[in-house]
C-alpha cells in the first residue's frame, strides 16, 4: 500500500507555473487570431472599395454613351473641385435636356462617390478629336476618366511614406464614346 500512495502524490495535479505558461500561450494565440481578423477585415473593405470604384466608372461611362450629345458638348467634364448644385435636376422620371441629364448623372441621387469611397475624387475630360472644320456624321468622343480614392493600409509599412495609414489608389480610363 505505501507504493500506491507515493504514486498518487506525484500525479496529484498541475502546478501554478504550468497553468501560467498555458495561459500565456493561449493568450498569445488569441491575440494573433485577432490581428489576422482585423487585417482580413481591412482587406475585405479595400476590395469592396475597388469593386465600387470600378462599378462607378463603368456606370458613368454607360450613362455618357447613352447621352453622347452632352458628352460631345463637354457637359460631363468635371474636376475634383467641381461643386454640384444643392438640388440637382430631377431627371429620374421626367424629360430633361442633355445638359440637365449630364448634371443629374454626375450629381444626382445615383452618384455615390462621396458616400462609398474614402476621399473619392472624379475627373472627367471629354473632347471631340476630329479636326476643326471637318465635321463627321457621327464623330467619336474621346473621354478620359480618372477616379482616385484612399484605402486603409492593411500592411504595417505605409506605401506612400505617410503616417496616415491610408494608401491612394486611382483608376484611369480612356474611352471612346
Amino acid at each position: 500500500m505505501p507504493i500506491r500512495l507515493a504514486s498518487r502524490r506525484q500525479q496529484s495535479g498541475l502546478s501554478l507555473i504550468e497553468v501560467l505558461i498555458a495561459t500565456v500561450v493561449l493568450s498569445t494565440g488569441l491575440l494573433g487570431l485577432a490581428g489576422l481578423q482585423i487585417a482580413g477585415m481591412k482587406t475585405t473593405h479595400n476590395s469592396y472599395q475597388m469593386q465600387q470604384a470600378t462599378w462607378i466608372v463603368h456606370d458613368l461611362l454607360e450613362r455618357m454613351r447613352s447621352n453622347r450629345a452632352a458628352a460631345l458638348a463637354e457637359n460631363y467634364n468635371v474636376t475634383p473641385t467641381t461643386v454640384c448644385p444643392a438640388t440637382p435636376p430631377a431627371c429620374g422620371s421626367g424629360v430633361c435636356t442633355p445638359a440637365e441629364l449630364a448634371a443629374y448623372d454626375l450629381c444626382g441621387a445615383n452618384t455615390s462617390i462621396s458616400n462609398t469611397l474614402i476621399n473619392g475624387a472624379l475627373t472627367v475630360t471629354c473632347f471631340d478629336p476630329s479636326p476643326a472644320g471637318s465635321p463627321a456624321a457621327d464623330p467619336p468622343a474621346d473621354c478620359n476618366v480618372s477616379l482616385q480614392w484612399n484605402e486603409r493600409d492593411a500592411s504595417q509599412a505605409d506605401p506612400d511614406d505617410a503616417t496616415d495609414g491610408m494608401e491612394s489608389f486611382i483608376i484611369k480610363l480612356k474611352a471612346i464614346l
